[in-house]
């Protein structure tokens, strides 16, 4: 049993990577992840994924205990395979990167170039901006035309 109760890691295997999904959705999530520097820098940042199941057969990507992207449909099977049983966290090297304005999270070891994300890799819809989850857009006054 390890001190204090922590969950031993293993190490997945990812082979040369993949892009994550859902990126234009988890922007909060994406930016929540990364300090001040990290952001204002718009470098490349090296992170710890941890993956774990989510609903039905999704698979959840998620680094400083915040969930960052999805593991696309057609990379599930070789992760799910590596899911440990009992206690042990999966865990993967990634990198948050930023391309064309958008935080983008890559799953494997850096490579020498980023890829461009796949056309149908992001299909959950952007969330309304909200300020502690109240959407902005109830909060905004209403214009004569809308009375």
């Amino acid at each position: 049993m390890s001190m204090f109760g922590r969950r031993p890691h293993v190490t997945g295997v990812v082979g040369d990577g993949f892009v994550a999904a859902e990126a234009p959705a988890l922007q909060t999530s994406l930016v929540a992840a990364l300090t001040l520097h990290e952001r204002a820098a718009e470098r490349p940042v090296t992170v710890e994924l941890r993956v774990d199941r989510g609903r039905g057969t999704r698979l959840v990507l998620s680094a400083r205990n915040v969930v960052i992207g999805f593991v696309p449909p057609d990379e599930v099977p070789l992760l799910a395979a590596q899911l440990p049983s009992g206690r042990a966290l999966l865990v993967v090297p990634g990198v948050v990167y930023h391309q064309d304005g958008l935080w983008r999270l890559w799953v494997g070891p850096e490579p020498s170039s980023f890829p461009a994300p796949a056309d149908d890799l992001d299909t959950l819809p952007v969330p309304d901006p909200s300020i502690a989850g109240i959407p902005l857009k109830i909060l905004r006054p209403k214009d004569d035309d809308d009375r």
